[in-house]
Formats: C-alpha cells, sequence, structure tokens
C-alpha cells in the first residue's frame, strides 16, 4: 500500500489549527489504500512521528514522550536516537499531504521538504506557496490578473518605527475610518482588527506587529459578506466549488471560526442570526471565475481555498489559501465520509502527477572548464 506522509503542526501561531487539520486528514485515509505516516513539525522545528497521532487528546494534554525525532533523505523517513547515537530507517514516503496552517509550512518549507526528497505532493508548489503566504505579494498578483482587492496599505515595522505619525495621518484621507488591520502573513483571522478612529488604529497596528514584521491595512466594506470558493484539479481539469457565504455582523474572527462552536461542530454564529447559503447569480459565476483563474495561472495543485469579500454587488479577493482548514472537503463533500473518497482523489493524482517531473540535467560545464595557469 502507498504510504502517505502528513504533514502538519508547524513553527507557526496556527500550529494547534494545523493540529485539526492534520489529525483529521490522518483519520479520514482510506486504510485499504494507503499507510498514512504522520509527520508532526513541533514548533521547536523539529520533525516527529508517532502511531498516537491521529488521537487529538496527545496533543490537547501534550504527551510527547512517545514521539519519535526524525529526518528525511531521498524521500524515506529515519529516526534519530539521541542517546544512543543510532538512526533508524523506518520508511519510504511515497506521497505527501500538507496540512500545516501558516508559517513556513504552508508558505513553502513543507513543499520544498517534499520537492528536495522527489516526493509527490497534494497541494501546492514551493513557489505559489511562498508569494500566496503574504497578502501583500497576493494583492500585488491579483492586480497583474485584473482580479479586484480590497484598498489597503501596506506598513513594514521598521518604517513605521521612523514614520508612524505620518501613516496614521493618511489612513484617513486614503481609506477613511473604519479600516481593518491585520498581519501579511498569517491566517486563521489571527491579528485582525477592526478600528474606527487613530486611536484604536494605533492600538491594532502595535498589535499586529507583535505577530508579523509587516502589516496589511484595509478599507473596511460595510454591509460586505464573507465567501469562500476552493478548486482543485484531477487529470488536468480544474473543479470549483459553489462559493458559500457565511453572514454574521462584523469581522469573521478567529474566535468565529474555531473556538465559538456548537458541539456538532458548526459555528455558534449559525444559531445567533447567522448562517451560510450559496452566492447566486452573476457574483455566483464571477467568483468561480476568479477562483478558476487564480488556481489556473499560478499553476496551483491539490485544493486550495480563496476568500472573498462581496460589497455593493462587487467580489474583492483577500486571500488564497494554499492550505485551507480540512483541506475545505466541506465545499466539495456533502458528508465528512466522503472526504475519504476526496482524500484519495487528490493523493492519486499527486502520484500521477508526479511520474511525469522532467529529469534534471546538467550543464557539465565543469568537465570544460579551464583555469588560467593549469
Amino acid at each position: 500500500m502507498r504510504k502517505v506522509a502528513v504533514f502538519f503542526g508547524g513553527k507557526s501561531c496556527e500550529n494547534e489549527i494545523s493540529v485539526l487539520t492534520g489529525v483529521f486528514v490522518l483519520n479520514l485515509l482510506d486504510r485499504e489504500k494507503y499507510v498514512p505516516i504522520p509527520i508532526y513539525i513541533h514548533t521547536d522545528g523539529g520533525l516527529y512521528t508517532s502511531p498516537k497521532m491521529n488521537d487529538l487528546e496527545v496533543f490537547r494534554e501534550k504527551r510527547y514522550s512517545s514521539f519519535e525525532r526524525i529526518f528525511i533523505d531521498g524521500g524515506t523517513v529515519y529516526a534519530l536516537n539521541g542517546a544512543k547515537r543510532k538512526i533508524k530507517r523506518l520508511t519510504k514516503i511515497d506521497v505527501a499531504l500538507n496540512c500545516c496552517h501558516g508559517g513556513l509550512g504552508e508558505g513553502g518549507g513543507v513543499s520544498a521538504i517534499a520537492e528536495w526528497n522527489g516526493i509527490p505532493l497534494a497541494s501546492p508548489d514551493l513557489t505559489p506557496s511562498g508569494i500566496l503566504m503574504d497578502k501583500y505579494t497576493t494583492k500585488l498578483i491579483m492586480r497583474g490578473l485584473g482580479i479586484p482587492t480590497v484598498d489597503y496599505i501596506r506598513v513594514n515595522e521598521k518604517d513605521y518605527e521612523k514614520r508612524g505619525a505620518f501613516l496614521l495621518r493618511s489612513i484617513e484621507g486614503k481609506l477613511k475610518y473604519p479600516v481593518i488591520v491585520k498581519p501579511a502573513r498569517l491566517g486563521s483571522s489571527i491579528g485582525i482588527a477592526l478600528a474606527k478612529d487613530e486611536s484604536e488604529v494605533k492600538r491594532a497596528i502595535e498589535t499586529a506587529f507583535t505577530l508579523d514584521s509587516r502589516i496589511i491595512i484595509e478599507k473596511y466594506l460595510e454591509e460586505k459578506q464573507d465567501v469562500n470558493c476552493a478548486a482543485y484539479s484531477l487529470g488536468g481539469e480544474i473543479f470549483v466549488s459553489e462559493p458559500e457565504t457565511a453572514f454574521l455582523d462584523g469581522v469573521y474572527s478567529f474566535e468565529d471560526k474555531y473556538v465559538n462552536r456548537t458541539r456538532d461542530g458548526m459555528p455558534a454564529f449559525l444559531g445567533k442570526g447567522g448562517g451560510r447559503y450559496a452566492l447566486k447569480g452573476d457574483l455566483r459565476e464571477k467568483i468561480r471565475a476568479y477562483t478558476k483563474t487564480v488556481y489556473k495561472r499560478l499553476d496551483l495543485k491539490g485544493v486550495v481555498r480563496m476568500d472573498f469579500l462581496v460589497s455593493a454587488d462587487r467580489a474583492y479577493l483577500c486571500e488564497v489559501n494554499t492550505v485551507p482548514g480540512s483541506l475545505a472537503y466541506y465545499l466539495f463533500c456533502e458528508r465528512v465520509s466522503d472526504a475519504r473518497s476526496f482524500f484519495s482523489d487528490l493523493i492519486e493524482d499527486a502520484i500521477a502527477q508526479g511520474k511525469t517531473e522532467k529529469r534534471l540535467i546538467t550543464t557539465g560545464i565543469l568537465r570544460s572548464v579551464k583555469w588560467q595557469g593549469k
């Protein structure tokens, strides 16, 4: 059976969110086809594995004593025994899934590990992962593709230290209050804040800089709707989900997404006047077209979710999640059990693509170069 490495965790503020996705995927993989190989990236940057990693309680209670420190070489996983100073071969990886949210895990680190080791990856490659992890570079790419984004100001921490007063004065003239302040390279709504005046924006900026050295200040859209749309590809054909709208007052926060949930795991705001529905009409077609364009033009792989804001009958792309929560199965599957075949499709497509990768050709220049004096 295929050995499927599931990378999760990461040296990131989103480590625990990634654990939720990783454990979910580990438990949903088809055991008749695959042998899951859990690879947890600790906040110390080390790689670890254990057969107990499919139990969420292990991470909730921080029972890490059974974890083996590992490294990957040539696509093979080796365990490190620090006390005996021995290396033990564990298994060869056939294909990998990236379940890391945020940080280097989502921003190209796992993609680099897979590419360096010749492991087919059912997730986006290094280049788009790195570009799309940053909301500022994402906006630059979207401008080139002709896809609308919300008006914004980019701020680096060093620049703010030198010219912070000028920035605070310019926000009112360029964006108008209220505004949204967010770290440029974090997800899961971590560090996001709504600011209604200069004193609030100053506090929000200072908080955001504790999480990231680059932030984005965006114009707040009144009466907006948060819309998610995802895409994946099989055999070269791109499949796009129905756009799904979460409607609630204010900002779609970290607490709304992950903390305030009902017993069946649904966001609590669904029972408090909020809810979800599929978008209709021209906006539906436009958002699906934007999603497909980004997926195709950036040569993405695996499943990718794109987050939009809709206001005054216009759609604005906010961010592209190359590793969406729970791998966005819920945008394509009616039941959780359907995710098993969905993940299998992603894995098999990655294996098929891996067989067609181009071989590296060297220049041979070292055989022909002539050094002076030799």
